[in-house]
């Protein structure tokens, strides 16, 4: 069991009331890394999608309504499950820290071990810096304290990250935006 963690919305910006984040459980992983550059490959060099060509990566928040609906039709295609956690941030600003991004992780892969028994997890390397992201690595392998593999990596490095921001984004969209159209498609 495989799992594919990312998020949408920030701590620290405070006109994002929430925060969500998404898991895309994986039993077998494979094929999965080709449906974003699928999408990306359809998309038209012309007309009102075409900036969508020249995004340097293919996520929900940058990506137009038809390319949304159809990649999460995609996702929903597969053998896979979705968890998420949505927090509400009541309009506070909160630090942007290995500590508190930890916590939401570990709120959520507490779950996922409870639930799916992963062999490997893979998170969105949230902090650009080696120190911050080791700092993040310590905290959860040390508050989880399982024999779990947690994988950070750069989403452009590996697209089934960014799987897992169109589920959150999905999401988020529902909560700060009232929006429903692409939620139902990941709800049922």
């Amino acid at each position: 069991m495989i799992i594919f963690i990312d998020e949408s919305g920030t701590l620290p910006d405070v006109s994002d009331r929430y925060i969500v984040l998404a898991a895309l459980v994986a039993p077998n992983p494979q094929g999965l890394e080709k449906i974003l550059p699928k999408f990306r490959k359809k998309t038209p060099a012309k007309g009102s999608r075409k900036k969508e060509k020249q995004v340097r990566e293919f996520k929900f928040h940058y990506v137009g309504d038809i390319t949304r609906r159809r990649v999460l039709e995609e996702i929903m295609s597969k053998n896979i499950k979705i968890y998420v956690l949505v927090v509400n941030k009541m309009g506070r600003k909160i630090k942007d820290s290995p500590e508190n991004y930890g916590k939401l992780i570990k709120s959520l892969v507490t779950t996922l071990i409870r639930k799916e028994n992963p062999k490997e997890i893979y998170i969105d390397k949230h902090f650009g810096d080696k120190k911050t992201t080791s700092k993040l690595q310590f905290f959860l392998e040390h508050s989880l304290q399982q024999n779990i593999e947690i994988i950070q990596v750069n989403s452009t490095e590996d697209s089934r990250i960014d799987l897992a921001d169109f589920i959150a984004g999905a999401v988020l969209r529902k909560y700060s935006k009232s929006d429903k159209r692409f939620y139902k498609i990941i709800s049922h």
